[in-house]
């Protein structure tokens, strides 16, 4: 069974719709969702709509924890921005979100947004970040999200290393998961790519031949980008988003 895992989708609608299209013509046959379903786009409503439904399983991200919990981002523009993306989902689609975990474990996999720690909203994103996170979980595999830039870790005989990805023509990075090494996974994001590549970003798990695909599928960012206006955000985030570069510099 091929399971599409899809992170930081940040209310970008249509890198969603794309991913979505390309994920049922690879024959996904489950969806999971890493979190940060809502922020920085303009289509919250919309992407919640579309993406829960579908998710058999689904964890929190600290956009849906800052829009339950205002305080968290602790930056004036941010706050606004989750006072706006409140308006915009109204009270239903907010109380969705509410009761979604930190981290799901299903069918010996782990899921989780940020990092399988139990506190905190850790960045994995170096050899030594990831070995403190190897860690916090069981199991051979565990699929992150949160830096927006796609990432695989191995564990193998004690040591902890990088696999670099490196996407061919179509967009495609193929892995086959060794048995006796340990992964931790970085689909990348579908809604705000950071990796200076504005291609949505999404993965493919294979359960029954442990074969991991990490895709790259295009779509039609000008108008996604003209939706940030919506959030408040400054016009610096638009051009942002069409260059997959970091609006926040992290």
């Amino acid at each position: 069974m091929k399971v599409a895992v899809l992170s930081d989708i940040h209310a970008n609608l249509e890198a969603l719709q794309a991913v979505l299209a390309d994920a049922q013509q690879q024959q996904a046959a489950e969806y999971v969702g890493l979190g940060d379903v809502i922020g920085f786009n303009g289509d919250p409503a919309a992407c919640v709509e579309l993406a829960m439904p579908l998710f058999s399983a689904a964890v929190r991200g600290n956009h849906e924890e800052a829009l339950l919990h205002r305080g968290l981002f602790g930056v004036p523009l941010y706050t606004a921005m989750m006072d706006r993306t409140a308006a915009m989902l109204g009270a239903e689609l907010v109380d969705c979100l509410r009761p979604l975990p930190r981290k799901i474990t299903r069918g010996g996999i782990t899921y989780v947004h940020a990092s399988p720690a139990p506190e905190g909203w850790q960045r994995i994103a170096t050899v030594p970040e990831a070995r403190a996170a190897f860690a916090q979980f069981s199991g051979a595999l565990c699929f992150f999200g949160h830096t927006h830039r796609p990432a695989i870790f191995c564990e193998s005989a004690g040591k902890v290393s990088l696999i670099a990805v490196v996407y061919d023509e179509e967009g495609n990075f193929t892995l086959p998961l060794e048995e006796g090494c340990r992964y931790l996974v970085n689909p990348g994001s579908v809604g705000q790519p950071r990796d200076l590549n504005y291609r949505a970003a999404y993965g493919l798990y294979d359960t029954e031949t442990s074969i991991l695909t990490l895709r790259r599928v295009d779509y039609d960012v000008e108008t996604a980008a003209a939706k940030i206006a919506r959030t408040g955000l400054p016009e610096s985030f638009a051009d942002d988003l069409k260059r997959g570069h970091s609006p926040t510099g992290d």
